[in-house]
């Protein structure tokens, strides 16, 4: 494997020969274009991409650990089978369309990301920031979100039925429209639930 370190690129379009079993560490990506490149083998290492476009990608043979994705394009990305995104800043990214099953999500920032009508049934996003995450329409059942951030999240048509919600923070989050059967969640939860229904608690 090619490791190459602190290197920085900007409006650079890039093919999958130009990543193909390659180590990346602390560089950085600004308006680069990553459409329809296969990952394979790829490590990557505090680096971070700004405003970069993901569309089509499969993300299969990533590896990325502590890096940042601030207002990336993951338009019709896939990860069918492996990629791991691990402890990673998400912020503002979107992943409409996005078929990402085999994708393992461990911990990071997905505040602000839009997730709308994703299939993230029966995923670990334990410990995950999502405050202001659009989650709209996502089928998140059986899903564990066990103290997730969620504050203010947007969760308009998305499918709860058996995830687990103890820890979660849902300051702001309007859950009241929601099917909850089966789901999982502590006392201050179940406060916000109640909340959430227009309830007065003294």
């Amino acid at each position: 494997m090619t490791s190459r370190q602190g290197e920085a690129f900007r409006d650079r379009a890039f093919g999958e020969s130009d990543l193909a079993e390659l180590e990346l560490k602390d560089c950085r990506f600004e308006r680069c274009d990553f459409t329809d490149v296969r990952f394979r083998d790829v490590v990557l290492e505090r680096c971070t991409f700004s405003d970069c476009r993901f569309a089509g990608a499969d993300l299969g043979g990533l590896a990325a650990h502590a890096c940042s994705f601030l207002t990336c394009d993951f338009r019709g990305a896939i990860a069918m089978l492996g990629g791991l995104l691990d402890d990673c800043r998400m912020t503002g990214s979107s992943f409409t369309e996005a078929r990402i099953p085999g994708l393992r999500i461990l911990g990071g920032d997905w505040s602000l990301v839009n997730l709308r009508g994703l299939d993230l049934r029966g995923r670990r996003l334990a410990g995950l920031r999502l405050r202001e995450a659009d989650l709209s329409a996502c089928n998140l059942e059986r899903a564990d979100l066990h103290g997730a951030d969620l504050r203010q999240a947007m969760l308009a048509g998305a499918h709860l039925r058996g995830a687990d919600l103890r820890g979660a923070e849902l300051g702001g989050t309007d859950l009241g429209h929601l099917d909850l059967t089966g789901v999982r969640l502590d006392a201050e939860g179940a406060l916000a639930v109640a909340r959430s229904l227009g309830a007065i608690l003294d």
